[in-house]
């Protein structure tokens, strides 16, 4: 799936919900060391494992899948259209 040209949408869906798993329990992970017994920390992991996880790994394991010329590719796509959108 091409990547969207415009905005914050470079990404294909399964390289965004990576992302977007990645930064979340990222988040989840940093609140736990400070707060290890907050209860409302304790559901957004549960709801993040209900509701995102399997979609993130089956996601991850796409892009796992990818060869190398294919994240080459990738990697070019999305640096090309973010220079082309630094320069409009």
């Amino acid at each position: 799936m091409p990547p969207a040209a415009t905005g914050r949408q470079l990404l294909d869906a399964d390289e965004a919900r990576v992302a977007r798993a990645s930064r979340d329990l990222t988040k989840i992970a940093a609140a736990l060391v400070s707060r290890p017994m907050d209860r409302d920390l304790h559901e957004q992991m549960r709801s993040f494992l209900t509701r995102e996880s399997e979609p993130a790994l089956a996601s991850w394991d796409v892009l796992l899948a990818r060869t190398p010329d294919e994240l080459k590719e990738r990697i070019s796509t999305v640096l090309t259209a973010q220079a082309l959108q630094r320069t409009s």
